[in-house]
C-alpha cells in the first residue's frame, strides 16, 4: 500500500474507530479481545503501537504473556488469562495468548498430537464460554511470505521498536514447524464466533490498515448486536430422573456426647492433614450449598476452627455487583480459587447460575443449561492442577425449614438471617428441588462428586462433612506420595 493511500485510509479509520470505541464504553459492551500471534518479525508489537497512537489509550489493555513462572506454573493453565480479562467497554490486546504455550510445545515436538488436540478443545470451550457471555474475540495470525519469512531485523530496527520474541531463536526450519502447527491450530479452533484471520504482514502499511478494518468491523457488529435476541434451547441436558433429595435418609441423628467426641477427633485429623508437607503441592476448595437454614454457616465454622487463618479464605457468594454483572459469570470464582497449600471455602458458589438464577428467572434457560458443562470444565481444570474440590449439599425437609424459620424470628441473635426472600423461596420449593436434582445429575463427576448430607440434625451434618473432607484429603495426599 502506497503512503498516500495509507494516509487517507488511516485518517478515515482513526475517526471511525474512536467513535466505535467511545460508543462501546457508553454501552458497556464487550470487552473486545484481540489476540495477535504470528511470526516474530511480522510486526506484532509495532502493530499495537499503531493503535496506541490512534485510539484512546485509557480504554486499551495490553497483556503480554511469557511462559508460566512462579505461582502460575502451579495454578490451572487458564487461570492467568481469566484474571487479566479487561473490563466491559474496553479493548484488550493479547500477545502470547492462551494459544502460545501449547503451540510452541507442539512445534518443538514436546507434546503429542493427542495432547495438542486436547489443549485446543479446552481453548474452544473457553472461548465459547466467553463469547456466550458477551466477549468478542478477534484472533489474528500475522504472517510473512517469500524469502524474508525468517529474516531478522537490523540493529537499527530494534532501536526503534520493542519486539516481543515469542519463539526465541528459531531458525527458518523451526518456523516451518511453527507454520505447520499453526495451520493445525487454526483448523481445530476456528469457530463461527471466533475464527482465525490471517493477515499478510510483509507490508506494514497494508498490515495496519487491514487489522484496523477487522477491529472496526468487530466493534460495529458488537454495537449492532441485539443482546436480547432469543437463543434456541439446549437439549443436551435433560431433567434428572433420579430424585436424590426426596430419596435421602433424613433420620440420621448424633447424641451430644458422640458429637463432641467425633468433632474433636475429625478436627484434629484435619489439622494434621493441612499441615502435612505434601499438602503444599495441593490445595482444597470446599463448596457449600443447601436449603435456606440448613446449617451451612455452622458447618463451615466447625471446619475453619481447626485451620490456620493465614492460609484460609471463606467467600460468601451473594448476587453479583453491578460491575460483576457485566463480566463473564465464572470470573469472580476464578479470582478466588486457592493457591497451593491453601484452603478456600465457598458459602454459596458458582452453582448459583443453575440454582437461584434458574429458578428465579435471572438468566435465560439457554445460559443455565450451558453452565453445566462450563462448571464441569472449571472443576476439571482445578482437579488437574492439584486442587481437591469437595462439594456439599446440606438438605432439610420443608417442615424442618419452617420450624427453623419460626425459631429465627424469635431469636435476637439470629433474626437478621431471616429475610422476605427466604419466605418467598419456600413458595418455590418444588422448583428448587428439581434444580438440585438436575445439578447433581449433571455436575457430580468422578473428580468432583456431590455429597448430599441430611442436616435435620446439625450435629450429624457437621461431623459427616468433616469426616468426608479428612478422608478425601487423606486419599489425595496418599496418591501424591506415590507420584
Amino acid at each position: 500500500m502506497d503512503k498516500k493511500t495509507y494516509k487517507q485510509r488511516s485518517e478515515e479509520l482513526k475517526e471511525a474507530l474512536l467513535d466505535a470505541q467511545f460508543e462501546l464504553k457508553r454501552q458497556q459492551g464487550g470487552p473486545v479481545l484481540i489476540l495477535i500471534s504470528g511470526n516474530d518479525f511480522a510486526g506484532k508489537a509495532e502493530l499495537i503501537y499503531t493503535f496506541y497512537g490512534w485510539l484512546d489509550t485509557r480504554r486499551l489493555n495490553t497483556r503480554a504473556f511469557n511462559l508460566p513462572a512462579g505461582i502460575e506454573k502451579r495454578m490451572p493453565r487458564l487461570w492467568r488469562y481469566w484474571r487479566t480479562l479487561p473490563p466491559s467497554g474496553e479493548l484488550g490486546f493479547y500477545l502470547g495468548s492462551w494459544y502460545h504455550q501449547p503451540l510452541m510445545r507442539f512445534s518443538r515436538g514436546q507434546i503429542s498430537e493427542a495432547h495438542f488436540q486436547s489443549a485446543m478443545e479446552e481453548i474452544v470451550r473457553f472461548e465459547t464460554l466467553l463469547t456466550r457471555e458477551g466477549v468478542s474475540i478477534v484472533k489474528l495470525w500475522l504472517h510473512l511470505t517469500g524469502p524474508d519469512t525468517s529474516k531478522k531485523p537490523s540493529a537499527d530496527t530494534f532501536k526503534q521498536t520493542v519486539a516481543m520474541r515469542e519463539w526465541g531463536d528459531f531458525s527458518a526450519a523451526d518456523y516451518d514447524q511453527v507454520r505447520d502447527a499453526a495451520q493445525r491450530m487454526e483448523h481445530l479452533t476456528s469457530t463461527e464466533a471466533a475464527p482465525w484471520i490471517r493477515v499478510q504482514s510483509s507490508d506494514e502499511n497494508y498490515r495496519d490498515i487491514r487489522v484496523a478494518e477487522i477491529i472496526l468491523d468487530t466493534l460495529q457488529q458488537r454495537l449492532e448486536a441485539d443482546t436480547q435476541e432469543s437463543q434456541p434451547p439446549v437439549s443436551d441436558w435433560p431433567g434428572a430422573t433420579h430424585r436424590v433429595l426426596q430419596e435421602l435418609d433424613y433420620s440420621a441423628r448424633l447424641s451430644k456426647d458422640d458429637y463432641k467426641e467425633q468433632l474433636e477427633t475429625w478436627q484434629a485429623r484435619l489439622r494434621e492433614l493441612v499441615r502435612h508437607p505434601r499438602f503444599n503441592r495441593h490445595s482444597l476448595l470446599l463448596v457449600f450449598e443447601g436449603s435456606d437454614a440448613a446449617g451451612k454457616g455452622g458447618t463451615i465454622r466447625r471446619i475453619t476452627q481447626c485451620l490456620d487463618p493465614r492460609h484460609l479464605r471463606v467467600h460468601g457468594t451473594a448476587a453479583p455487583t453491578a460491575e460483576e454483572a457485566t463480566q463473564p459469570y465464572l470470573l469472580r470464582f476464578w479470582k478466588r480459587i486457592p493457591a497451593p497449600g491453601n484452603v478456600v471455602i465457598f458459602d454459596r458458589s458458582h452453582y448459583g447460575r443453575v440454582l437461584v438464577e434458574r429458578v428465579e428467572g435471572f438468566c435465560p434457560a439457554t445460559r443455565w443449561q450451558q453452565a453445566y458443562q462450563e462448571i464441569n470444565d472449571f472443576e476439571q481444570q482445578l482437579h488437574q492442577s492439584g486442587t481437591l474440590v469437595i462439594k456439599f449439599w446440606l438438605a432439610i425437609t420443608e417442615e424442618e425449614q419452617l420450624r427453623r424459620f419460626k425459631a429465627r424470628e424469635k431469636s435476637s441473635v439470629k433474626r437478621y438471617k431471616l429475610t422476605d426472600e427466604d419466605w418467598r423461596n419456600r413458595e418455590k420449593w418444588p422448583a428448587y428441588e428439581q434444580a438440585v436434582n438436575d445439578m447433581v445429575a449433571h455436575t457430580s463427576t468422578r473428580h468432583a462428586p456431590w455429597y448430599l448430607l441430611s442436616s435435620e440434625d446439625k450435629r450429624h451434618a457437621r461431623v459427616e462433612a468433616l469426616k468426608i473432607v479428612c478422608e478425601q484429603l487423606e486419599q489425595r495426599l496418599e496418591r501424591g506420595k506415590k507420584q
